[in-house]
């Protein structure tokens, strides 16, 4: 944990009393709309506060430097520059609850909400050794731990998360440990400690012992992580008003989700029912199309015959007029033989005759 982040957690620890007042007074003349403000107002009227470490999340870490992250742009070229704004490292989950008197109980009806690191397991064994003179943890036990460093095999190593929840170091193919390859090595004895001492509940303020929460573990961590509900990670518990939330937006979902489904089936039944027409109207098209090429086809054919018809007609006239003038020509010349044959016989008999009457 970089030295300016321990600085603001300082001191906003200190202002947290200013913090709350200012809430309550905006609050009262307008409803709040930021589940940050009402989350700590159980933990000032609190005379005990217990945890219970639900184990290790894989969840977006805020101090991108000092965990190895790229900052929040694409300067070096990176393909993975859109990941670095929200980039993720192990953290510690742990669900807290509070009770107004007696001891500190972590039963169900003190259950205040889940809440996870931001700056990863350093940062939980910072504070805990900080705020806390008992704890079983320290920054010294997990300061040796890498994050996101080259290792020896060309692979990138960083604490990282089991699938039941406890501590690992895993392998990274890339320099920003977001490809992970495979576990390298559990983490047994911080492991351990967990499991020995927060897997049960574990006290981290009384109002008998401590001066304030502000200045104790609890205020201490809670004012320095954020809320996780069981939408975020299986090992986070929602609490009542999440929950409630969430259902209302679950109906209000499926509300929306069926009327939605009503919607698209109107919807195709009009794009069917379009479709169909569209067809029909392709085939009327083509049906007619098709006739009028059929009537177009047979009154060019009967076109064709009428032509043909009067071609052989005007022949036949022409024929038949030729043969008649033929005729009408040759019974003339035979009419003009017969006549200079009757002359020339008329004469040779005159001569005869002449020719008779002189001798």
């Amino acid at each position: 944990m970089s030295v300016g982040r321990r600085i603001c957690l300082a001191g906003s620890i200190a202002a947290s009393k200013l913090a709350l007042a200012a809430a309550w007074k905006s609050s009262s003349s307008s409803s709040s709309m930021f589940y940050q403000n009402s989350q700590y107002d159980w933990m000032y009227g609190s005379s005990n506060i217990a945890m219970k470490v639900e184990g290790c999340v894989w969840a977006t870490t805020d101090d991108n430097e000092d965990v190895g992250c790229m900052e929040d742009e694409s300067g070096d070229g990176t393909t993975y520059w859109y990941q670095m704004a929200m980039c993720r490292r192990a953290q510690v989950a742990y669900s807290v609850y509070a009770t107004d008197s007696g001891s500190a109980s972590c039963a169900s009806g003190n259950f205040k909400g889940t809440f996870v690191t931001q700056d990863g397991l350093s940062e939980f064994a910072y504070l805990m050794g900080t705020y806390d003179a008992y704890s079983p943890i320290s920054q010294d036990i997990v300061g040796d731990l890498p994050m996101c460093e080259q290792g020896n095999d060309g692979y990138y190593l960083s604490v990282g998360c089991a699938s039941d929840g406890s501590f690992t170091i895993d392998e990274f193919s890339d320099a920003y440990c977001t490809q992970r390859v495979e576990t390298y090595t559990y983490l047994s004895d911080i492991n351990s400690i967990f499991k020995s001492y927060f897997r049960s509940c574990y006290g981290i303020y009384s109002a008998n012992t401590d001066e304030s929460v502000g200045n104790s573990a609890a205020g201490a961590l809670v004012q320095s992580s954020k809320s996780c509900t069981a939408m975020d990670s299986g090992l986070c518990q929602s609490t009542e008003r999440v929950s409630n939330a969430g259902s209302g937006k679950i109906s209000t979902i499926s509300s929306a989700g069926h009327t939605i489904a009503n919607f698209n089936v109107a919807n195709k039944a009009k794009y069917a029912l379009g479709t169909l027409c569209l067809i029909g109207s392709l085939f009327m098209f083509l049906g007619i199309l098709f006739t009028n090429r059929r009537k177009r086809r047979a009154m060019m054919h009967r076109k064709m015959r009428a032509s043909r018809s009067k071609r052989s007609g005007s022949k036949k006239r022409s024929s038949s007029r030729h043969k008649s003038s033929s005729s009408r020509s040759k019974s003339r010349t035979r009419g003009d033989v017969s006549r200079s044959r009757s002359k020339s016989r008329a004469r040779s008999s005159t001569k005869r005759v002449d020719d008779g009457v002189f001798a």
